[in-house]
């Protein structure tokens, strides 16, 4: 079985990290599967093939002299296989939870124009780091990725010319820009989380930032932004790194453009149900029921009150009218029901014969459904949804991502 991906880890005597990173790799079952291998490049002296070697899937290359980061990595790329690589750095570790981590990187790629995913994480400069401000709630096109670890598309760093090992520092920022240029995206999907400690084989070998060309210091940014710019010329530099990453992504959350795309589909006379409502109603005029009464704080809802008119579980029989609805959204209960068939069809009773069900869920090709929320109990992608839908006498009028990096919203026809 060929590997969908590969694993590289270049690594310099860093025997404490670099063993519960490959511990934390292998207990994700990526490599026991056979859908990853993993090439661990000993730049130094630990024993890693007496450590690692017997583990399946997990190959390990003996480098003369230490090659560094990007020497490391074209001497992994000698041995890579499968449509993707991930360059790892030797101090990250998956926690537990990070369990489904490969499959949130590798999600994204089904956008043919996507050459890179990045993870969040705990220590990274700009918006992949948890604790900046404005750290990204969905996918989002970056200016640029840092490669404390970092998914690739192949064929894309084929095309831009593979990693540059002639650069002083800054290979992340390089084929970023390559790519970016060349007319691909950059991707961080915040789905996909890791530690990592950060700057550990770099401040043991050069010395830290207060050391004069230690590692981060103001010597070694400035030989990399030279080379950078000699490289690339200054405005594209300026572009990508001075005021990319102060870009002003939209403050819209997920869930508001969701709901903009969904306004449009919404004529001013219909007579309009919304389930699940919660504490903010999509049609402002519709009749909003929810589990939660009036007035109580909706739980997960950062303490908000739900705003519904009447109260009950909209997978019961809905207390309306058959037929009674031009319209009903129903936005993220779906994925929550047992029954899918029977609570699409008690909605669909109070539809109006060509009344519309508008429903939004978790795209399965954008994302992981299930592992999203641990109360989803189904996942979709446009094509299930129709053949459901269909079996509770409706017919698909038209589907669209909701391009929030989360969710799609499907519209059907009651037909009889």
């Amino acid at each position: 079985m060929k590997p969908t991906f590969s694993i590289l880890i270049p690594t310099f005597n860093n025997p404490e990290l670099l063993n519960s990173c490959v511990r934390s790799i292998v207990s994700t079952g990526a490599t026991i599967s056979g859908k990853a291998k993993l090439i661990i490049v000993n730049n130094g002296k630990q024993p890693c093939k007496q450590e690692f070697a017997h583990l399946k899937n997990v190959v390990v290359l003996d480098a003369e002299d230490n090659l560094g980061w990007e020497g490391g990595l074209k001497l992994g790329m000698t041995e890579a296989e499968g449509d993707f690589v991930c360059f790892q750095n030797d101090d990250t570790f998956l926690p537990f939870t990070s369990h489904k981590f490969y499959d949130h990187l590798l999600t994204p790629f089904q956008d043919e124009s996507v050459a890179a995913v990045g993870p969040m994480t705990t220590t990274a400069a700009g918006l992949q780091s948890i604790y900046h401000p404005r750290a990204v709630p969905v996918p989002v096109e970056a200016p640029y990725l840092i490669f404390f670890t970092v998914m690739v598309r192949r064929s894309s760093l084929d095309e831009v010319g593979g990693i540059d090992d002639t650069l002083p520092g800054g290979d992340d920022i390089d084929l970023s820009m390559r790519f970016r240029y060349a007319g691909k995206k950059v991707l961080i999907n915040p789905n996909a989380f890791l530690i990592h400690h950060g700057f550990k084989t770099g401040t043991r070998v050069k010395g830290d930032h207060t050391v004069d060309g230690g590692w981060n210091s103001p010597q070694m940014t400035e030989r990399t932004n030279m080379a950078l710019i000699k490289k690339h010329g200054f405005k594209k530099f300026a572009e990508t790194l001075i005021y990319g990453q102060y870009k002003e992504y939209s403050t819209r959350t997920a869930m508001d453009i969701e709901g903009d795309l969904i306004r449009t589909m919404v004529k001013s006379d219909d007579v309009v149900l919304e389930l699940g409502c919660g504490y903010r109603k999509t049609i402002e005029k519709s009749v909003g029921m929810d589990i939660v009464p009036l007035g109580e704080t909706i739980p997960h809802a950062d303490m908000q009150p739900s705003v519904a008119d009447v109260t009950g579980d909209v997978t019961k029989i809905l207390p309306f009218e058959d037929k009674e609805f031009d319209v009903i959204i129903a936005r993220h209960i779906l994925e929550h029901c047992l029954d899918t068939v029977k609570t699409i069809s008690q909605w669909t009773e109070k539809l109006r014969i060509g009344g519309r069900l508008i429903v939004a869920v978790p795209d399965e090709r954008v994302t992981a459904g299930i592992p999203l929320d641990s109360t989803h109990v189904h996942a979709f992608t446009p094509d299930s949804l129709k053949h459901i839908a269909e079996k509770c006498g409706l017919e698909e009028l038209s589907d669209q991502s909701a391009e929030n990096g989360i969710s799609f919203v499907s519209v059907f026809r009651r037909v009889a």
